[in-house]
């Protein structure tokens, strides 16, 4: 085990006096096995533990049970540092944690230097005092929050409500760091120890950066106003010259550590989202110097100018919830996105891209951050900025009661102050939300009875909500952007016919609830900003976590790996009223797949339409943290789910939907989220399940902005026969460019296609470019046609679609390409 780590210096800044930075290499002491261990430059030790072979895959079988008891211990980390003479006549020397999980206390050479507590921002402090030249040992000790919480947790005149953690002491509400790893109903308990990104001792004189934002002012056709706002590691009020591609040199004074600048952009280009505009990015250079231009510090802007309006009013029918940028009513489309691993130091930058370009793919132009996971990092809102995609951002708040007193206040304003203006400063975010769910969790999920709180402890809780999220979130908010605040989500609860009436809304009816899965489409909220159904994952998925002689429902670790309390049983009823009893678990698997994509269209096709009343439209959820059942549109490995496929045809900008009053009533419409007036053709061919054409039908209309138009009723002029048929609808938009969907009508049963019917065939493959062409003809009708890989990262242009018999060639896309690959097929 090496004790000395010698570690590479490299200049992030050319001048006469540069920055160098040293990146810390930690060891762990094992509190059982009595030893030290390597961890590495970023990590957990659940991790290091699973990379030894100490624990086992976490994801596997039950194998969560087995980490529970790192939760018992207090942790000691070190990273020994060698120092030059050199390196310490810097004027300054700061040690930065970018991120510490969560409770710890740092020492340097056995001196105590600083104590954290916030998972959520990074911890820097001016460390030239402590250190010395030769070795140097830095000490941490992390302590879980189990046993850092467990006195007051003892000696609490009552508990704050923290339904999600699963723990016996159950503190997660006390504690700021991402609180899906105390247990989800989608997520395992997985409360990592250690750090989510590596700690870094700067050296430099007279100031480096460590924060920036941009806010537009004002903005008419001729001009815009934006401030640039630049802030130093060092609270200092020196003067600094700032020079940049739009501005002369110009003096400029720090107020503590912040500088500013106000530009005038001279016909601004607009930023605007996916579907309605260009995602105008402009660049702003900016180099800070000292006034003897010595030191340099170089700052570069990617910004867009827009504004964001939230508009709340009363209105026909209620209390209305919709967006306006720059001045134009836009409905949004998209979903709700999690953590993409309950491990959130191995998430990759190029992870983090493939599902935001997975989200424009599939036509989003919102996407809601969840507000029970962690702050994205700037990869996230890059991505977001330069396709398009509006970022409703929660704060890290969820499902839970908080703490209002004054050490949480401070705790979360110190949270508040670094992530809100790097956050706001992306062209792509449009709302801040204060937390999801707790108000209405307060008011409905009867918090009061389950944990005896009434009375004081009552006027407590609800003095600290308003607390947290009514006066110190938005006056830090509003202090650094412009950005509407809304203080949660939803603002109604569903149930009562007028709760949808008024602003936003989390529908459950069906899954918590008893209304039928058609209700998806009925009970329409102002702004629907979640909802959803659940699912199986593909069987290359469920493989990476079980064997087969385990791919039964009650099978113990099937059931470990669903973590709703009605999940399976409610996959179940409703699968069976769509597509009948599955026959086994594979069939099971298929049909939880297909009942999730009806249910999530129904409601999109149902929101949809219901413009202008209703604003958008994000249901959950986008992705998963580990493999198993959950409400995803795309598995833990990326892997499309058949509700993904549908939501990109569901959320095309001109698109034909299937409206469902009941499972009989099926009407189809034309809808348009472009803003413009255009004349659209509208195509229809019907056939019958061997190809034959039954009619063909055309019309023209003209769309006014997110109008919808019924097409049904055109189509029963013709009198369709009531029989088993295939509809085509081909529409153009806007631009001219032409789209096609087609749908099933089906009012009998009829046998479906052996296997001696279909046959497969790999017709051209480049495994440099993983590319892959197959070919699938079929002789009958293939009804929800699903193409499957045994390898995990496979994708698909298209499927779980129906094929009527001819020839059909899929593309196919994977950096594994292999001879080895085995495909499978299903239909119904």
């Amino acid at each position: 085990m090496k004790q000395i780590c010698y570690l590479i210096t490299f200049l992030i800044m050319s001048n006469a006096s540069a920055q160098s930075e040293l990146i810390l290499e930690w060891d762990f002491f094992h509190p059982t096995r009595m030893e030290w261990m390597e961890l590495g430059t970023k990590g957990s030790v659940q991790e290091a533990l699973i990379a030894t072979g100490e624990l086992p895959d976490p994801y596997y079988g039950t194998n969560e049970t087995k980490f529970g008891w790192l939760e018992e211990h207090v942790w000691q980390f070190k990273s020994i540092l060698v120092l030059t003479e050199e390196q310490l006549k810097n004027e300054y020397l700061e040690l930065e944690f970018g991120n510490v999980d969560t409770y710890a206390s740092i020492s340097i050479n056995g001196k105590t230097v600083f104590k954290t507590e916030n998972a959520f921002i990074p911890h820097r402090r001016q460390v030239k005092d402590f250190l010395k030249v030769g070795v140097n040992e830095i000490n941490v000790a992390i302590t879980p929050p189990v046993i850092y919480h467990k006195e007051t947790w003892d000696t609490s005149s009552y508990h704050l409500p923290a339904p999600n953690d699963v723990h016996e002491v159950a503190i997660a509400p006390y504690t700021r760091k991402p609180q899906y790893q105390f247990g989800w109903d989608w997520a395992l308990r997985m409360n990592t120890i250690g750090f989510n990104k590596p700690a870094i001792l700067f050296m430099y004189d007279n100031n480096r950066v460590v924060n920036k934002t941009v806010r537009t002012l004002s903005i008419d056709e001729a001009e815009a106003q934006v401030e640039f706002v630049v802030y130093l590691a060092v609270p200092t009020n020196e003067f600094y010259h700032w020079g940049s591609n739009f501005t002369l040199n110009t003096k400029v004074q720090a107020d503590s550590g912040v500088l500013k600048r106000l530009v005038t952009v001279k016909n601004p280009k607009l930023w605007w989202p996916l579907g309605q505009g260009e995602q105008n990015m402009h660049e702003n250079s900016v180099t800070i110097s000292t006034l003897d231009f010595s030191i340099d510090m170089d700052v570069n802007f990617k910004f867009g100018i827009k504004t964001s309006e939230l508009i709340q009013e009363k209105d026909e029918w209620g209390t209305s919830y919709y967006f306006k940028i720059n001045g134009r009513k836009i409905f949004c489309k998209g979903g709700d996105y999690i953590p993409q691993d309950i491990f959130p130091a191995r998430v990759t930058d190029n992870q983090v891209l493939s599902v935001v370009e997975t989200m424009a793919a599939s036509n989003f132009n919102m996407v809601r951050v969840w507000g029970g996971g962690y702050y994205p990092d700037d990869v996230f809102f890059e991505a977001c900025d330069s396709l398009g995609i509006m970022v409703w951002q929660d704060l890290m708040f969820a499902c839970a009661m908080y703490p209002g007193d004054d050490a949480f206040i401070a705790n979360i304003s110190e949270e508040f102050n670094y992530q809100v203006p790097r956050i706001a400063g992306h062209a792509s975010v449009v709302q801040f939300n204060g937390n999801n769910e707790v108000e209405v969790a307060w008011g409905n999920w009867g918090f009061q009875i389950k944990y005896g709180l009434y009375g004081k402890s009552a006027k407590e809780i609800e003095a600290s909500y308003d607390r947290v999220f009514k006066e110190t979130a938005p006056n830090i908010i509003h202090k650094y952007t412009g950005i509407p605040y809304i203080h949660t989500s939803p603002l109604s609860n569903w149930g009562k016919a007028e709760f949808y009436n008024h602003g936003t809304q989390h529908y459950w009816g069906v899954w918590h609830g008893k209304d039928p899965i058609q209700d998806f489409g009925k009970k329409i909220g102002r702004f629907n900003s979640e909802y959803g159904f659940q699912s199986f994952p593909e069987y290359s998925t469920l493989r990476t976590f079980s064997d087969t002689t385990q791919w039964q429902l009650n099978s113990e670790v099937m059931k470990h790996h669903q973590k709703s309390y009605v999940g399976n049983d409610m996959i179940m009823k409703h699968a069976k009223k769509l597509y009948g009893t599955p026959e086994d678990f594979g069939t099971f698997v298929y049909y939880s797949q297909l009942t999730q994509s009806m249910a999530v269209s129904m409601a999109i096709a149902g929101h949809r339409i219901d413009y202008p009343r209703c604003g958008g439209t994000l249901y959950w959820q986008v992705n998963d943290c580990w493999p198993a059942p959950t409400w995803s549109s795309l598995d833990y490995f990326g892997n499309w789910k058949a509700l993904q496929y549908r939501v990109r045809d569901d959320y095309q900008e001109v698109a034909v939907v299937e409206k469902y009053n009941d499972l009989e009533d099926v009407r189809y419409f034309l809808v348009s989220g472009i803003a413009d007036t255009f004349d659209c053709k509208v195509n229809c061919i019907v056939e019958d399940l061997k190809g034959k054409v039954l009619h063909e039908l055309s019309w023209e209309a003209r769309l006014e902005g997110n109008q919808s138009w019924e097409l049904l009723s055109e189509l029963e002029e013709y009198k369709i026969s009531e029989k088993n048929q295939r509809i085509t609808f081909t529409w153009n938009d806007a631009k001219g460019q032409m789209f096609e969907r087609s749908f099933d009508r089906f009012f009998d049963e009829q046998p479906a296609a052996n296997c001696k019917d279909v046959t497969f065939e790999v017709v051209e493959q480049d495994t440099v470019l993983g590319t892959m062409k197959v070919q699938i003809s079929t002789k009958k009708y293939l009804r929800d046609f699903w193409l499957y890989c045994d390898q995990v990262g496979v994708q698909f242009d298209r499927n779980f679609i129906s094929l009527p018999p001819g020839e059909h060639v899929f593309n196919l896309t994977s950096p594994n390409l292999s001879e080895d690959m085995h495909f499978e097929m299903r239909w119904r």
